[in-house]
């Protein structure tokens, strides 16, 4: 389990707002071997469908919003029979240990660098499944608001709320969503927050 562990990538960069944001992920590229294309392959927007969807909320003069899922991915959880190791090196150990002084006593030394092995229990950026199982999660949930998913684009969904057409496309974690009234799309926002705290909208 060690030797297939994945090495923890820690990413920092300025945003175009000037906020400094950083981000841990994981080299899921030791993964591509054992992982098999199907159980890490996940449907994307096309940008032909994303071109019609302005198009006919332009056309139909529906009310529009654009929002994002923030930390999207570490809504999912990993498979219960799913066994996976995120090995922190360096520094970046000193700064967990600060945060979780619980894992002290787990700190080991590997070629006289400090090291700390944790489990992956959610979704991690990097891992190579982590985008099919966030789509899992969030069409589930489109569905269970009484969604229907597309059949030619899978990150379309359509829902007809008083008679009329609720349309919502993603890609990964960035959406629009359009419909005739804004309170229809107010209330659906509120809905998806309250299933994933924080949205940007």
């Amino acid at each position: 389990d060690k030797k297939r562990a994945l090495r923890a990538i820690n990413l920092i960069k300025e945003k175009r707002d000037g906020k400094i944001k950083g981000r841990t992920c994981a080299d899921g590229s030791k993964h591509r071997r054992f992982v098999p294309r199907e159980d890490a392959s996940s449907a994307t927007l096309a940008v032909e469908s994303l071109m019609a969807l302005l198009v006919i909320f332009a056309h139909e003069k529906r009310d529009v919003a654009v929002f994002d899922v923030p930390g999207a991915y570490l809504h999912a959880d990993l498979p219960p029979d799913k066994f996976v190791l995120l090995k922190i090196e360096g520094q970046f150990v000193d700064i967990m240990v600060d945060v979780n002084p619980e894992f002290k006593e787990d700190v080991r030394f590997e070629n006289g660098k400090k090291v700390l092995y944790v489990q992956i229990l959610k979704a991690l950026y990097g891992m190579i499944e982590s985008a099919l199982l966030w789509y899992e999660l969030y069409s589930t949930v489109l569905k269970e608001e009484g969604f229907e998913i597309n059949k030619i684009d899978k990150c379309i969904a359509q829902k007809y709320i008083d008679g009329k057409p609720c349309t919502i496309g993603w890609y990964v974690d960035d959406n629009i969503v359009g419909h005739m009234d804004t309170e229809v799309i107010t209330e659906l926002l509120s809905r998806i927050e309250a299933k994933f705290p924080g949205l940007t909208i």
